[in-house]
């Protein structure tokens, strides 16, 4: 028994003459409803069908098979001016071998997985995937206003001390931009896309790069430095003293995790052997509690209390022998400012940071980008340019 099923095309320009469908793909064979109307050229009414010829371009899958349309594209002669043309395709690009609504479905497939699975599920070569996806790239990046919150941070794409700049906005999680290196001028250059915005937040570490960009390009935002950062400066600042004395005590070495956890974070076996170091060495105790001490500092209600709490602790650790804390205690007053900018508008890095993780995988995903201005295209596309489409998915998997 023969079964002839027949589908909605939804091409509104073709008419089907024939369709053939097999275990392997369906044909389509279609031609145009209408002539044109004028010359492309001239805009003369008079027109003469100078010749057909077939092209074969590929559209969405039906029930997972592809289908190919054959189209019997019909050559005009204008009378005025002579000039031969094709009739226009609304639905397919000019010298493209797919119809539209067919790439943005490729490229849709892309987000969130590698070009060389989706030539795989397509049936296309890598470079035509390729070619589809970064096409459509640019196309497909909305460009979204900004909170006025961002956040700026480096992360390495490659070993070497080989960084990108990424502006993230900190409320949609969008990243705005990215740029090579992270020294002044490539902060400028990336910052200075966001010069029309209102941009009146900035998270950033203690980068002074990173911190002169943000002051020229908007000297009225507030800068706030990332607190994360500043309780990471007093952990690297202890772990020093921490190494200092490890040689003269026994198992300290081992027990490094103890004595940077928080303390009401240790098991009852790491308190055991944080008791163990400190009657070991006063030394290390000292040093342990002026790092536990420091973090009650984001645990005030004020700035005003912050700033009581800032000082009491810089001069605590000045008075103390430990010089990672003296030169913590510098950086505290050089920063103070900025540190304590948190307490007015309580905003840190952390979504950045996220993003930065998300980018790391992206990175890992596709074994590394050779092209730089790809990588960062992909970047923006995946994590909140873009907002992919899943209605063409479905037709195509219905």
């Amino acid at each position: 028994m023969k079964t002839d099923i027949r589908l909605p095309l939804g091409l509104p320009e073709f008419t089907v003459l024939k369709q053939e469908i097999t275990e392997n793909k369906v044909v389509i064979q279609v031609e145009t409803v209408d002539p044109p109307e004028r010359c492309p050229y001239c805009g003369f009414q008079e027109l003469k069908k100078h010749d057909q010829r077939l092209r074969s371009v590929r559209d969405l899958p039906i029930h997972n098979r592809p289908v190919y349309l054959i189209i019997q594209l019909k050559r005009w002669h204008c009378t005025n001016c002579q000039e031969i043309f094709d009739e226009h395709l609304p639905s397919v690009p000019k010298s493209k071998h797919q119809t539209h609504r067919f790439r943005k479905y490729v490229f849709d497939m892309c987000h969130g997985v590698t070009i060389s699975y989706v030539s795989r599920q397509v049936h296309l070569p890598y470079k035509t995937v390729e070619r589809i996806y970064y096409d459509l790239a640019e196309q497909e990046i909305n460009k979204v206003e900004s909170s006025g919150c961002i956040g700026i941070d480096e992360i390495a794409v490659r070993k070497g001390h080989v960084y990108e700049t990424v502006v993230t906005d900190l409320v949609s999680g969008q990243v705005h931009e990215m740029g090579a290196n992270r020294d002044y001028e490539s902060a400028l250059d990336v910052m200075s896309t966001l010069c029309e915005q209102d941009i009146h937040l900035i998270v950033m570490d203690m980068w002074r790069p990173y911190y002169k960009a943000a002051q020229t390009l908007f000297p009225h935002a507030t800068i706030v430095i990332d607190k994360y950062h500043v309780v990471q400066k007093v952990n690297q600042a202890f772990d020093v003293i921490r190494k200092s004395v490890s040689k003269e005590l026994k198992g300290v070495k081992n027990g490094r995790f103890a004595l940077l956890k928080r303390h009401f974070r240790l098991t009852d076996k790491q308190n055991k052997k944080l008791d163990e170091y400190h009657s070991q060495s006063e030394e290390l105790a000292y040093a342990y509690y002026l790092k536990e001490w420091f973090y009650d500092l984001y645990e005030q209600h004020d700035s005003n209390q912050a700033e009581t709490f800032l000082d009491t602790w810089i001069q605590a650790a000045l008075q103390s022998p430990f010089k990672p804390f003296h030169d913590f205690s510098k950086t505290l007053v050089t920063w103070k400012t900025h540190i304590l900018a948190y307490f007015r508008l309580p905003y840190t890095n952390a979504r950045t940071e996220g993003t930065n993780h998300k980018i790391k995988n992206l990175k890992r995903r596709a074994y590394g980008y050779r092209n730089r201005e790809r990588f960062r295209l992909r970047v923006k596309l995946e994590c909140g340019c873009f907002q992919q489409d899943h209605s063409l998915l479905h037709f195509a998997s219905a």
